[in-house]
């Protein structure tokens, strides 16, 4: 506006202009509804009086409309040939005008997320740094948090109206926040911010636990529930700019891994991380390599000494040397990963079930776990069969041993899962019975064929309350014609209660740690344990 009346000064007194005025209406950014009105003076003699005025209007891109007005210093209003002038002039000030107005909203807009008017990435770290500058960081913590399934808010409401129902549940973010704290949407259903340390934080997460908006079907209103998984990082000097985002969205993965509302960052949690990114990156080409072995860990009957059958266990072999499963198996269940792993490592179990039948060797069942992340793919009931029919294998020398479910929300999946097993004529077990959902539920409404009492049963001074506990289990599975194991047997006495209380299928470092294939294979050629030759050393 100044170089406006600049402009206008340079040409006063040819063509007798007392005022000039700029006036605008144009919203701060492209996609704002509300428009803001400018009205400014370019140049004013106030030697002069002001008569009849000339106006040029025009249109902005934005769009946005405006106008300049300009006074006529002589009583007769300005000529023909003046106004065809200040026409002239009007169009090369909208023409100059319109490019810094379009400089002005690039900038904004380059920090500026288009649909909520946050700032995105970009601006949000510049405002941090402002943070940083006046030494006020270390007040803050920083989060990362993301909305979940908006995508289903979006196929129910349409994606118009979904991108209605964002902004609302933006301006409730907004109505928390404090002048000094600071919020930004990196786009999509992800945000940042920088909220106060201390109590501000119990607040914030509760928040983020659900609020509630509404959405418009029609004419009608209809409650929203968006909830938000996070993550937190707890500022600290000295620290990186770039990592008021990157930590905390460290922290928010895993998070969203574990199922957890929000996880706080730690640098031995940025470790894990980057150890699971190396995983899944080394996957491929060590299942290629056949890096991934089976152990084998026998189940004994504990009064005979015989085994009776093994626990397929896998192994990830690296230059010789196994990687405890810890260490990759809860990184892969994070993704299909696992569900091609396990399936190679039954591909692996059949395969070793052929040769030892071919060459006349005496087998036993094997029991090959799946995930329950396997569960999502609709085909594995089948893809487990073809496996089995492909190596030529007796159905009843495998078990598909699955753990049991923690949530309501995977009971159905499994359900489906083992009844189709079943129809195939191939027997299975669950793992880790009595820690998840519903425990006795799972011998009334999935179809299995084993249960496997967990290891903390018995891995604890064991008392009248136990015994009662287990045999009741025993008897009630013994009832229904469901095999019963005890896995984590270390101790004689562990193994001479369950013997007491009546279950007498047992596997445990007693007998046997998890064996390599030639191991496992002299166990077999012997057949049998000696009752007496262990003790609780």
């Amino acid at each position: 506006m100044e170089a406006a009346g600049a402009a206008v000064f340079s040409v006063s007194e040819p063509l007798h202009i007392a005022r000039a005025e700029g006036m605008m209406d144009v919203s701060v950014l492209p996609y704002e509804k509300k428009a803001k009105h400018l009205h400014v003076t370019l140049f004013e003699n106030r030697t002069r009086k002001a008569y009849e005025p000339y106006s040029f209007d025009f249109v902005t891109n934005e769009p946005g409309s405006g106008s300049f007005v300009f006074y006529c210093s002589k009583e007769k209003g300005f000529s023909s040939a003046e106004k065809h002038v200040l026409d002239s002039l009007g169009s090369i000030l909208q023409m100059y005008l319109g490019k810094l107005r379009m400089i002005q909203m690039m900038e904004k807009s380059s920090r500026t997320q288009i649909m909520t008017g946050l700032p995105n990435s970009n601006g949000y770290l510049r405002e941090v740094a402002k943070y940083f500058a006046d030494g006020r960081i270390n007040c803050y913590d920083a989060y990362y948090f993301n909305l979940k399934g908006f995508g289903l808010v979006n196929r129910r409401f349409g994606q118009k109206e979904g991108n209605e129902i964002m902004k609302r549940y933006v301006r409730t973010l907004q109505n928390f926040f404090k002048d000094d704290e600071l919020l930004g949407h990196l786009g999509g259903d992800n945000f940042v911010a920088l909220v106060r340390k201390g109590r501000r934080r119990r607040e914030f997460l509760n928040l983020l636990s659900g609020t509630e908006v509404y959405g418009m079907h029609g004419h009608v209103k209809e409650p929203v529930m968006i909830r938000a998984a996070a993550g937190i990082m707890t500022v600290k000097m000295p620290c990186l700019l770039d990592m008021i985002i990157d930590g905390p969205s460290i922290a928010l993965v895993h998070a969203k891994r574990t199922r957890k509302p929000y996880v706080l960052y730690t640098e031995e949690l940025n470790d894990q991380i980057t150890r699971g990114k190396t995983v899944e990156q080394r996957f491929e080409s060590a299942l290629a390599k056949g890096e991934f072995a089976v152990f084998y860990q026998p189940k004994v009957n504990t009064v005979s000494g015989e085994i009776i059958g093994a626990e397929a266990l896998t192994r990830w072999m690296e230059h010789g040397s196994p990687i405890p499963p810890g260490m990759f198996i809860p990184i892969l269940e994070q993704s299909e990963k696992i569900t091609r792993l396990d399936l190679a490592m039954m591909k692996t179990v059949c395969r070793d079930l052929a040769a030892w039948k071919g060459t006349g060797r005496q087998t036993v069942p094997v029991s090959v776990n799946f995930s329950r992340r396997d569960l999502s793919d609709p085909d594995l009931p089948e893809k487990i069969l073809d496996i089995i029919s492909s190596h030529q294998v007796d159905k009843k020398d495998i078990i598909v041993e699955v753990t049991e479910t923690t949530n309501e929300e995977e009971k159905e999946q499994m359900t489906s899962f083992l009844t189709r097993l079943r129809r195939y004529g191939i027997k299975t077990s669950i793992d880790d019975f009595g820690t998840g959902y519903s425990s006795l539920s799972v011998l009334r409404e999935f179809p299995v064929s084993e249960i496997k009492i967990d290891r903390s049963f018995i891995n604890r001074n064991l008392d009248a309350t136990d015994e009662i506990i287990i045999r009741s289990i025993i008897e009630l599975a013994e009832k229904l014609k469901v095999d019963v194991i005890t896995e984590g047997v270390e101790t004689v006495v562990q193994r001479d209660f369950l013997h007491q209380v009546g279950c007498d299928r047992v596997q445990g470092f007693l007998y046997d740690r998890p064996l390599p294939k030639d191991s496992f294979e002299s166990r077999l050629l012997s057949g049998s344990y000696q009752i007496d030759r262990k003790t609780d050393e």
